[in-house]
């Protein structure tokens, strides 16, 4: 009795295969590469990704399906990707495989929303592997094949952790067997569509949900729904299951090491009719994201490192965190520490009148500076104009300067205005003086910028936006990044360097701008 069924099963896989040809492939891991089945997400990983699956159907059936496939993809500068993909599908008789390229562009929506849309051409060739005879019909199949040309065409949206694509599989349509050994063109956009949706939830830093959910429409064969469910468990298994309607129950699990390779396995019960005749369906992925992610990436998302943060990235951080309670600990203890006032004596001038000096400023509020003299410049009076802003210049030695300008009032009443210059950073003018751009003075919150001129990468509104950015400027290699924050402009800011001068900080600054990816950077200096 089996020796009958079996070839009348062939007999209907060989009839399937020629629908089939106008549909797209199947996979039950298909969220570990989705690229595999559209071509919008090339390059949508942040890395250079290599996959390669197998698959095999209804195993323990002589003449089954079974398909492999390996790609490769990557994002470009300027929103572009591109990637490629080879293919094997032997079903009974007829064995198929195919080559294509695809091309792809990221656009950005809004802060929030992005699209993706990507093109990919190629062809193939299928090959008959037949046993004619005495069927004159067969015998003239055997030995030959026919060449085909494919295309498809796909698009997906994202808006934060949501994804819905949808795919054009098989913009041309093809015949599985052609007398004169090439498959005619034509355009069949309309025949077969595929709608698909995916939701990545972080429960926390070491638990990811991941619900998809496939539905395949068809106008040559019966359309067909997906749904799959994984759990990215740490940063090294995740596990979950697939149902694919018309074809049952799939387990999955899969294995992870150093967020870097990815090994995958789905095992699948099958048909309830082929019972006693195959042992279900399994299929083998295996990905590797080579070398670290591109710079640039506005949006990426990659199975095999999807967690917010990588294991090492939160290594990181957590020993940030805790240099920087050590940090905020030695500032509690300074300021717990009595403040010294430091006064000059007067000055004796000519006529022993003594002379009331500059002294530097102590506290965040420095006293309007008034100076009292009888000098042979006959000056008995002096004080800041209000209403002429800071000058700035730095000397030779580069030592930044703030110029203020004061009125002088002679002994006969007469006024004159004159510029004197102090070192910034230790004799500031008066605090309700205009400063001039990025230049703030310093507040009293913990994390607050000291007094100095810091070379700053980036601004943020919240400590961990900063903190992560931080952590990206130490993964390019810059290890000496730090996180303040301005009081002044009500925001956190990552620190690259402090320049001793701000001739140095110029420098520093100089040589920041011209690094990859950080070519926001700009001096901002800080008053006592």
């Amino acid at each position: 009795m089996k020796k009958k069924i079996i070839p009348l099963l062939l007999l209907a896989l060989t009839v399937v295969a020629q629908l089939n040809a106008q549909d797209q492939r199947v996979y039950s891991q298909f969220f570990m590469n989705p690229y595999v089945l559209n071509s919008a997400y090339v390059g949508s990983t942040g890395y250079t990704t290599a996959f390669g699956v197998y698959r095999q159907q209804w195993m323990g059936l002589e003449g089954a399906p079974s398909s492999a496939h390996i790609s490769f993809n990557t994002p470009l500068e300027n929103n572009l990707s591109i990637g490629a993909m080879a293919s094997n599908d032997k079903m009974g008789a007829i064995n198929t495989s195919a080559a294509k390229a695809t091309a792809g562009y990221l656009l950005q929506l809004d802060k929030k929303q992005y699209l993706r849309i990507g093109f990919s051409f190629g062809g193939g060739y299928t090959s008959y592997d037949l046993e004619p005879g005495n069927d004159p019909t067969l015998a003239a199949l055997a030995g030959s094949g026919t060449s085909f040309i494919m295309a498809d065409l796909g698009a997906s949206y994202y808006y934060k952790d949501l994804n819905v694509g949808i795919s054009i599989p098989n913009l041309l349509g093809r015949n599985v067997v052609s007398t004169d050994g090439f498959s005619q063109v034509e355009l069949k956009s309309y025949e077969n569509i595929m709608l698909q949706a995916n939701y990545r939830y972080l429960v926390n830093r070491d638990l990811v949900l991941e619900p998809h959910v496939i539905y395949r429409f068809s106008t040559v064969n019966m359309p067909q729904f997906e749904v799959a469910a994984i759990a990215h468990i740490g940063h090294v298994v995740w596990a979950g299951l697939n149902y694919r309607q018309q074809y049952g129950m799939a387990a999955l699990l899969g294995f992870k090491i150093q967020e870097t390779w990815a090994l995958g396995f789905s095992y699948e019960y099958g048909n309830t009719e082929l019972e006693g005749f195959s042992s279900g369906s399994l299929e083998v992925s295996l990905g590797y994201n080579i070398g670290k992610k591109k710079k640039n990436q506005k949006q990426a998302i990659s199975f095999i490192q999807n967690f917010d943060k990588t294991k090492k990235q939160l290594d990181r951080a957590e020993q940030r965190r805790q240099q920087l309670a050590a940090q905020r600990q030695k500032a509690a203890e300074e300021a717990a520490k009595p403040a010294v006032a430091v006064v000059e004596k007067p000055q004796p001038t000519e006529n022993n009148t003594p002379a009331t000096a500059v002294v530097p400023a102590t506290t965040e509020t420095t006293p309007e500076v008034v100076a009292t003299t009888t000098s042979k410049e006959e000056f008995v009076s002096e004080t800041l104009d209000p209403n002429i802003p800071l000058l700035e210049r730095t000397t030779e030695a580069g030592v930044w300067e703030l110029g203020a300008t004061y009125i002088q009032t002679r002994a006969d009443s007469s006024k004159t205005s004159t510029v004197k210059w102090h070192d910034a950073l230790t004799a500031t003018p008066v605090s309700d003086a205009e400063l001039p751009p990025s230049t703030v003075r310093k507040g009293t919150h913990f994390l607050e910028l000291p007094a100095g001129h810091h070379v700053v990468a980036g601004e943020f509104e919240d400590f961990q936006s900063a903190e992560d950015y931080s952590d990206e400027i130490f993964q390019m290699g810059y290890h000496g990044a730090i996180v303040g924050y301005v009081s002044a402009l009500k925001q956190y800011v990552v620190v690259v360097h402090k320049g001793a001068t701000m001739q140095i900080a110029m420098e520093e600054q100089e040589v920041w701008s011209q690094r990859h990816n950080l070519d926001h950077v700009y001096i901002l200096n800080v008053l006592n």
